[in-house]
């Protein structure tokens, strides 16, 4: 059990130094985008347990990713309000904001503030959920069909509360359940073929972008069995990858806070960016504004977890 959440871990920790280079303005976001937020949806459909009741589920997946949303999306406006109102430009349109809070729940309504990233966080509570009841219908070719019938509609409507967004991301957090039932029994086949495709790739320079939050597809077949075949190449390679337990440890710090990372590194994004600018002068030098981002969340991690130590 432990060797198999070490290698977890270790993709939850690629996948966040993804989101915070993807977030700089780092030549490498095509190819990051092609693949990140896959990769953390695909996690997401590991431990749904379609064993407890409707109700533990809901319970458990509200305090963890709905209540967390609404304390920082909230949070985000304020400090964009302050942040505006400390440099005199123009307000926030707070109807705009409050309805894009709690009601649309997407990236494109909570853009204009720090909370722009946590469309996430209700997009995966509502995936997890589909997934939690289209596992309880019997026959995979239906489940998998009705998974799909979603991610289609998904293209066609723009729906409150992130639905559409859910509709689209529930393919990935349902290939990410199906992995986790069978990883152990992974085909050295479909190793090769997913590694031959990313020597494709790689020879061509064309990594298809992808944009989860927007559902902006270059090509969506090719996205998605590009997304999955390197998830899987990750995956095995973590897999086989024997490390030192003090660094799996180190690691475990780190991954069992990426929920708070993902929430904060918006902030110490543009903190890195200001101090960048204006005390360094290397405004263009993305490579430093990713260093002192990560430097700061470690800092906040490793007191995270020095509280955490301290109450116990």
């Amino acid at each position: 059990m432990a060797e198999r959440l070490d290698w977890i871990d270790y993709l939850k920790t690629i996948g966040i130094l993804a989101v915070i280079l993807g977030h700089t303005t780092s030549p490498l976001g095509g190819f990051i985008y092609s693949w990140h937020m896959p990769l953390f949806f695909m996690l997401a459909g590991f431990f749904i347990k379609t064993d407890i009741s409707l109700r533990s589920f809901v319970t458990k997946d509200f305090k963890r990713l709905l209540i967390p949303y609404f304390i920082f999306a909230i949070f985000g406006v304020i400090a964009e309000s302050v942040k505006r109102l400390a440099l005199n430009r123009d307000g926030l349109d707070y109807l705009h904001e409050i309805l894009g809070i709690f009601l649309w729940m997407d990236m494109e309504s909570l853009s204009h503030t720090y909370a722009f990233v946590l469309w996430f966080l209700p997009v995966l509570f509502l995936s997890r959920l589909i997934v939690y009841f289209v596992q309880k219908i019997q026959g995979q070719l239906l489940q998998f069909f009705i998974i799909l019938t979603m991610f289609y509609i998904s293209f066609l409507v723009e729906l409150p509360f992130g639905l559409d967004n859910a509709f689209n991301s529930v393919l990935f957090v349902y290939l990410g359940f199906l992995y986790f039932k069978s990883y152990k029994h992974i085909s050295i086949w479909l190793i090769s073929l997913c590694l031959l495709e990313l020597c494709f790739f790689l020879f061509f320079h064309a990594f298809p972008r992808l944009d989860l939050a927007s559902k902006a597809y270059d090509f969506v077949l090719l996205n998605v069995l590009w997304s999955i075949s390197f998830f899987v190449l990750m995956a095995y390679f973590f897999q086989k990858l024997k490390l030192p337990e003090s660094i799996n440890k180190l690691n475990r710090n780190w991954a069992k806070n990426t929920m708070i990372v993902f929430i904060i590194h918006p902030y110490t994004n543009n903190f890195a960016y200001i101090f960048n600018e204006k005390v360094l002068g290397t405004a263009g030098s993305w490579q430093l504004i990713f260093l002192i981002s990560v430097f700061c969340l470690i800092f906040l991690v490793v007191i995270k977890v020095f509280l955490n130590r301290k109450r116990s």
